[in-house]
């Protein structure tokens, strides 16, 4: 059964790392400064040197964005109420648009996407986050039944998933629209630099340093790549914790691809097939449509 903290002391969701709760002018601020950048980005976004940092939720875009804008030397604006008008790596889950130009597209497979999801909004519901509490657990307690068990990846992801993709909430689509988008069914668009998640884990400083080069047009300096890749390694920004080590209380939870084998029973598997097989086989996750077939899925 889940244990749920007390939300209402603004102090103590401080301590917890929990961003505070905004005012309505604040979030009414973030909303349209968020809607201009896009329009400016699509329109001046050359002229003003953005570098758009693209991706749909926990495909790994704020890892990237940060590495790009240390190794590049520009800024990497946050959480701001203002649109942006100065060179700068700009993170976004925005849909693609004609316009958007010098931009990255940062994907990661769909399945490992929802496993990601699932465990970032369990950690926050289980520590008492009161955004997330008011937001999904009447949700949660309605699709996985009162009392669930938030360890049972293996029951819950498969209503998880289903609402997910229903109810996207991070980003104005769900993974498999947003990526077909960017991809253009998997054609792929001119002027868009496309890395993954995964190649980003396997090869960390070869990819930020290649993608780096495709926008910019020159091959950043090796040390300063691997200078920066060092500093946001998995094991400095979390005490010593290595690719692999996992802790479900941290938001850097394991720093893996492929975890989604440990964690989808075959259910989860069919309902995602069902809802974005498609979107796999197109961006090159799986050959075909087959592929639950291919892996010992246990319930």
């Amino acid at each position: 059964m889940m244990d749920r903290m007390p939300t209402d002391t603004p102090r103590r969701n401080a301590r917890m790392g929990f961003a505070p709760v905004q005012n309505r002018f604040v979030v009414a601020m973030r909303s349209a400064s968020n809607r201009i950048n896009r329009v400016i980005a699509a329109r001046y976004g050359r002229t003003l040197n953005l570098h758009l940092d693209c991706e749909y939720p926990k495909a790994g875009g704020t890892w990237f964005g940060k590495m790009a804008s240390e190794v590049l030397q520009i800024p990497y604006p946050e959480h701001n109420i203002f649109p942006i008008g100065c060179a700068c790596v700009l993170h976004n889950h925005w849909q693609w648009t004609p316009g958007l130009e010098k931009a990255w597209y940062l994907r990661r497979d769909g399945r490992d996407v929802m496993v990601s999801f699932y465990f970032h909004r369990m950690r926050e519901i289980k520590a008492g986050n009161p955004t997330v509490l008011r937001r999904f657990g009447p949700t949660y307690d309605r699709i996985f039944g009162a009392g669930y068990d938030p360890e049972d990846t293996r029951r819950n992801l498969g209503p998880f998933i289903e609402h997910e993709f229903k109810n996207p909430r991070d980003a104005r689509s769900n993974w498999r629209d947003h990526v077909m988008q960017w991809h253009d069914g998997g054609r792929g668009r001119a002027g868009i630099t496309y890395l993954s998640y995964e190649e980003l884990v396997a090869d960390t400083e070869g990819t930020l340093g290649g993608s780096i080069e495709a926008i910019t047009g020159n091959r950043p300096d090796e040390w300063v790549v691997r200078q920066t890749v060092e500093k946001y390694s998995m094991a400095r920004q979390t005490g010593g914790r290595s690719a692999g080590d996992e802790d479900r209380d941290s938001f850097i939870r394991k720093g893996v691809a492929g975890d989604w084998v440990n964690h989808f029973g075959p259910s989860a598997a069919r309902r995602f097939n069902d809802l974005a097989g498609d979107a796999l086989v197109a961006v090159g996750y799986e050959p075909d449509l087959d592929w639950i077939d291919r892996y010992d899925l246990q319930d």
